[in-house]
């Protein structure tokens, strides 16, 4: 039960880490693929876990890759779960967002 009434505190925490300058450019790139890829409605619902997924594999690929650093696995834990939760709402929201302005284009410019 603390999980459940702790995490919308996490939650917020965890968009304030996502918004950090490095990390902004990973999601926003992985949001505007994603959302963009996305053909119909019902894939707005499926989409986030997968972009949730890439999200996590590319903060544990990029970063030692670029320090030259060994690639190591994300512990599977608690906390893993409580983050990708959150990578899933936030991915949610922005892909919804992109797919939405993507068929209103799409819309005026009848294709």
């Amino acid at each position: 039960m603390d999980v459940i009434t702790s995490f919308p505190t996490y939650f917020m925490d965890y968009v304030h880490t996502v918004m950090a300058m490095p990390n902004c450019i990973y999601a926003g790139v992985i949001a505007l693929f994603f959302g963009i890829v996305t053909a119909r409605a019902p894939g707005v619902v499926f989409v986030p876990v997968v972009a949730a997924v890439v999200y996590i594999a590319a903060l544990a690929v990029i970063p030692p890759l670029l320090a030259h650093a060994d690639i190591v696995a994300p512990v599977f834990d608690k906390a893993l779960l409580e983050k990708g939760i959150a990578l899933y709402v936030i991915f949610l929201v922005a892909d919804t967002v992109v797919f939405a302005i993507k068929k209103a284009i799409m819309a005026i410019f009848g294709l």
